[in-house]
């Protein structure tokens, strides 16, 4: 079991940091590296489809956790989202020549940016939170 300064921490907190640090992992490789350029370039595969991967992966993991995010500043998380959704429908509309200005892509960095402050803060206060019932 994991342990935080020597005291246990609930099998369910546990499977949920697991899993968050592997979403973590994935939402920054997807920032980055923007695989979604490679696919699109080098495999014809839409942007649409890359995304909609993407979502269904973060999704299933809000929904598995949706219980334990609902009893902590479940807000946070929900506002990364949209951040992060946001970012993606620029980069969507602006690839497809849809809408098309000369900042797209520091708007999507922008809105990148402040999704992963959102999603830091409540991992702050999930950390703080677990702290405090598991010191004596």
């Amino acid at each position: 079991m994991l342990k935080l300064r020597g005291n246990k921490i609930e099998k369910k907190s546990k499977n949920f940091l697991i899993s968050s640090l592997i979403i973590t992992i994935f939402l920054a490789f997807i920032i980055e590296i923007r695989p979604h350029h490679l696919l699109r370039s080098e495999f014809n595969i839409s942007n649409l489809i890359t995304y909609l991967f993407y979502f269904i992966v973060v999704g299933t993991y809000f929904l598995f956790y949706m219980k334990l995010l609902s009893h902590n500043k479940y807000l946070l998380i929900i506002i990364s989202y949209i951040l992060f959704g946001l970012a993606n429908t620029v980069d969507l509309l602006s690839d497809g020549k849809i809408i098309d200005f000369d900042y797209d892509e520091i708007i999507e960095e922008l809105l990148h940016i402040l999704g992963i402050i959102f999603w830091l803060i409540f991992f702050i206060d999930f950390s703080k939170m677990l702290k405090r019932n598991t010191d004596y």
